[in-house]
């Protein structure tokens, strides 16, 4: 034997696919109904005319690695040269700063801990998205 709670929810059931059905029917009849759009008669010119002056605009100039790379490396060979040969002289500075442990608080250890999780989760981040950059670069996606 069905109760009226049955009948309800089937109606509740019912009530979604009609509204569906009579808004699709509602969507076709305003489609249909619709007149075709036309451009006013200026529009196709101005933007046939907007396309030729982007196309008449010259390449952007690339930036002169070839220029730049060996200043680059001259640089980093300076300062590697510079670290080298400062070497023995920071050697005696070193051995004070060996001899005094840093003193670290116990409460600041677990904080130091997450962050250095979380300082290896960043790299590996950037180590990921730098090899995926280089894949679609070699690609040639992008």
């Amino acid at each position: 034997m069905r109760h009226d709670g049955d009948r309800e929810t089937n109606a509740a059931k019912q009530r979604p696919k009609m509204k569906s059905a009579i808004m699709a029917d509602a969507m076709d009849s305003i489609l249909a109904a619709e007149e075709e759009l036309i451009p006013s008669s200026g529009f196709v010119a101005a933007a046939m005319e907007r396309v030729r002056e982007e196309a008449a605009v010259p390449a952007s100039i690339s930036f002169p690695w070839k220029r730049v790379a060996p200043g680059l490396v001259l640089a980093v060979g300076v300062v590697g040269w510079s670290a080298w040969a400062a070497t023995p002289f920071a050697w005696p500075a070193l051995g004070e700063f060996a001899q005094s442990s840093p003193q670290i608080p116990v409460a600041a250890v677990p904080a130091l801990e997450e962050a250095g999780w979380v300082v290896l989760a960043l790299a590996i981040s950037l180590a990921c998205w730098r090899l995926s950059m280089r894949l679609v670069r070699r690609s040639g996606t992008m």
